[in-house]
């Protein structure tokens, strides 16, 4: 790691939410030199948490962080798809009763209430420091932000007037790529074609505002997400793995 700047970054939302200091590394690889700097900056910032994603190809790496406390919390999967032949028009539709509509105000408690159960497979389930409680309302808060604004477009998902599940992403502003960002189903809905739908749909967003090339992240562990991914033409980009590192011995509490 060649340190230009500091070599963690301090995540003000995060530690406020969770009522605990969290960073993570900014860096991708680490040297025992380049730890020894992290550790150092930790120590001055009085972290409690620190996040730590890194290439699953560098073995250095990995077995340096393991050997001094990072647990591996997500095997992080990297799809990436372009839109060159993507045709809204004849594309197929996984079901054609489902009207696919964009976010209104209204829609937010309802989004809040998919959003509490829908993301089990996520790293932040995987570290026992955080209760299911706690995750579950920051995927709450998280979606209701992204309603609010932070996100570039959120889509629902509506059959016979009921609201089933939601969509969004985000575009660069300064070249054609656009990310994924959240994606749920109604748990008592899924296999019913909806996350098909809605994820074309995105696609389909993507390509009015001319975009072409379509990121999207999802965990090792969820299967269901990387088959429909991939069948849309998206192929792995990348694989990392996500680490945590505690430096004391605490728990997390919902504020």
């Amino acid at each position: 790691m060649t340190v230009t700047t500091e070599p963690c970054q301090f995540l003000q939302w995060d530690s406020d939410f969770f009522g605990f200091r969290i960073a993570r590394v900014c860096d991708r690889h680490l040297s025992a030199a380049d730890l020894g700097m992290v550790f150092t900056w930790c120590d001055a910032n009085s972290v409690d948490c620190l996040y730590f994603l890194a290439d699953s190809d560098d073995a250095g790496t990995i077995r340096l962080v393991e050997e001094h406390g990072f647990h591996l919390v997500e095997i992080r999967i990297t799809y990436e798809g372009r839109l060159k032949n993507w045709n809204p028009e004849t594309r197929p539709k996984a079901n054609k009763r489902l009207i696919i509509r964009d976010l209104q105000p209204e829609d937010i408690g309802t989004l809040q209430e998919i959003a509490k159960n829908s993301y089990k497979d996520s790293r932040w389930y995987f570290d026992p420091r955080f209760s299911d409680e706690t995750c579950q309302a920051y995927f709450q808060t998280w979606i209701k932000k992204s309603a609010e604004g932070n996100a570039d477009f959120v889509l629902v998902a509506e059959l016979e007037g009921e609201l089933l599940g939601y969509i969004s992403g985000n575009r660069e502003r300064h070249e054609s790529t656009g990310t994924f960002e959240l994606t749920a189903v109604k748990e008592v809905s899924r296999g019913l074609g909806i996350g098909h739908e809605l994820f074309a749909s995105g696609l389909d967003w993507y390509l009015r505002e001319g975009v072409d090339r379509i990121l999207v992240n999802t965990q090792g562990r969820n299967i269901p997400t990387q088959r429909m991914i991939q069948r849309h033409g998206f192929i792995s980009k990348s694989v990392q793995l996500y680490y945590h590192k505690w430096f004391a011995d605490q728990s997390l509490t919902t504020n």
